[in-house]
């Protein structure tokens, strides 16, 4: 029962909030099948694949931004319902305040007095920022702090994420790439910081709705519980 509580819960609120603000408001998002789900910090995963979702509703200055991500057995892997405003925002630059709380649903193995899953719930504050320097190229800049809101679990979280991407890049007449090389920073107290790199590229035909994509990370020193990981998916963006 307490799991099914605690599911419900971000589930219904985010239910409640996205009533609140549909009405005129700005919608997009993207939807992922994906062989192995990637965490938002992507030096852990899921090791499985999953569909991720990410759907952004924003009104004014405002938006509310819920992440449902679950496997292919179709139980939860991680949800964050995220609230965040535009402090900034111009042709060249853009930056953005937000807060989240986010649950993580840990399988146990062997099962803990019979429940499947150990529910880990955390709050974040994040600051986000762009800088456009020319057309389709993007330098992004993330700081991310989360805490923990349950007995078990990390105590805190600091990521910090500088990423360039080249958008649009066309090869031939129909062929589209996006590439995204990034550097972070990843403290989880207690058990592990350092640096590690990531990229992500995409492809799509000219005139696809979906497209492919290949992440990848690898930590750039020798931490306990990190490894090499890759991704591949199909997006639909919307």
């Amino acid at each position: 029962m307490n799991f099914i509580f605690t599911y419900t819960k971000p589930v219904l609120l985010g239910t409640l909030l996205i009533c609140f603000i549909y009405s005129h408001a700005q919608t997009s998002g993207i939807i992922q099948l994906t062989n192995n789900a990637v965490s938002p910090a992507p030096a852990f995963s899921l090791g499985a694949p999953a569909i991720l979702s990410s759907t952004t509703f924003r009104k004014g200055n405002f938006y509310f931004n819920p992440e449902f991500n679950i496997g292919l057995n179709l139980k939860p892997w991680t949800i964050i319902s995220r609230i965040g405003y535009y402090v900034m925002e111009n042709k060249k630059s853009t930056i953005s305040l937000s807060a989240n709380t986010n649950w993580y649903f840990m399988k146990n193995k062997p099962l803990v007095n019979d429940q499947e899953y150990q529910v880990q719930q955390y709050y974040a504050f994040e600051f986000n920022g762009e800088f456009r320097p020319k057309e389709n190229h993007h330098f992004t800049y993330l700081y991310w702090r989360s805490g923990k809101m349950t007995r078990k679990g990390v105590l805190f979280e600091n990521f910090v994420n500088f990423a360039y991407e080249f958008s649009k890049i066309k090869l031939g007449s129909k062929n589209v790439f996006m590439l995204k090389p990034c550097i972070f920073y990843l403290e989880d107290k207690g058990w592990l910081s350092g640096f590690f790199t990531s990229q992500t590229a995409s492809y799509k035909r000219e005139n696809w709705k979906c497209n492919v994509s290949l992440l990848t990370c690898l930590p750039l020193s020798n931490m306990p519980g990190t490894k090499f990981i890759w991704s591949a998916g199909l997006n639909y963006p919307f």
